[in-house]
């Protein structure tokens, strides 16, 4: 039943009724350079999840007929916990984003990664995956533990993360070439489709382990992939909308509504850690487009398509 509702709120959007999903949340800025467990965006919507919960209170999720443990829902549950600690010094918060960091530990496979046991075969992902936006979260969560906690471990953890980002998809890594440009796959599979918003979040991860725990190769990482979206950051542009990823050998897949305006709060971001202005004029670009009231309608039937193909 929530899995209906969410596609139905999904379509909806399209004539302009505006979701309140509980998946569709977290696109208000929360990011501070001067508090480093501030988030970039305010995930507390997310604290709200109603269950089911393992006996250790973590998060599983229902998807694909089966429920399991999704790591991006478990991070993004974690940090709008953080966020409600860091807001209202709520030690019951404060606990649950801590029990979330430590699960995260527990579940790092020896290479590094955290893997999704939910197929995506719309991705040609068949079988429990890894994915660049899953690293980012998860090294995000890492990196604002280690503060809170003083542990080591948070810190080797996050490094250690790092891993498959230095490796090509081919090889089993996350990194595939986008115009001549590294890009890390949120859905590192063939044919590759380089969704934009997982690609933010794993640089955001990557800028936390850089300016929270000093890695240097963190930052190295992230500013070669601040270079591919500065570069490829038109591509994903209509001209009327933007694109949820874009790809050399399939239809092309516009942006729910929903991610539209994630796009656009993230790149608002990206300009405030950057200053770096093709951040916000397409921030901007894409907010007039969206305001326009019927250029999502007019993405509807490409959408379709592109799900049904």
């Amino acid at each position: 039943m929530a899995h209906f509702r969410e596609k139905l709120d999904n379509f909806l959007e399209y004539f302009w009724v505006r979701s309140q999903n509980y998946y569709h949340s977290g696109r208000n800025i929360s990011y501070d350079p001067d508090d480093p467990l501030a988030y970039y965006l305010d995930q507390s919507q997310r604290a709200n999840y109603i269950g089911p919960f393992d006996k250790e209170d973590i998060p599983l999720y229902h998807r694909s007929n089966r429920t399991d443990y999704h790591p991006v829902s478990i991070c993004f549950f974690g940090l709008g916990h953080l966020e409600l600690y860091r807001k209202h010094k709520s030690k019951k918060s404060l606990d649950k984003f801590l029990k979330v960091s430590r699960w995260l530990l527990n579940q790092q496979t020896i290479d590094g990664i955290w893997l999704s046991p939910f197929p995506m075969p719309k991705f040609n992902l068949h079988e429990a995956h890894s994915s660049a936006m899953t690293q980012g979260l998860a090294i995000s969560c890492l990196s604002r533990a280690s503060l809170l906690e003083r542990e080591d471990r948070f810190i080797e953890a996050a490094i250690a993360a790092l891993s498959p980002f230095s490796q090509n998809v081919e090889n089993g890594g996350l990194t595939s070439q986008f115009q001549g440009h590294n890009f890390y796959e949120e859905y590192p599979a063939f044919p590759l489709r380089h969704v934009l918003n997982g690609f933010i979040y794993a640089l955001w991860g990557l800028y936390d382990l850089a300016r929270i725990c000093h890695s240097l190769e963190a930052e190295k990482l992230f500013l070669t992939g601040v270079e591919t979206l500065r570069t490829c950051l038109p591509l994903f542009d209509t001209g009327y909308w933007s694109l949820y990823h874009v790809s050399d050998s399939t239809h092309s897949n516009p942006s729910a509504p929903h991610y539209h305006r994630l796009h656009i709060a993230q790149l608002k971001v990206m300009y405030e850690i950057t200053g770096d202005n093709i951040f916000l004029e397409y921030s901007e670009r894409w907010t007039h487009y969206q305001d326009k009231r019927f250029n999502a309608l007019r993405t509807l039937l490409t959408k379709l398509r592109w799900r049904w193909l």
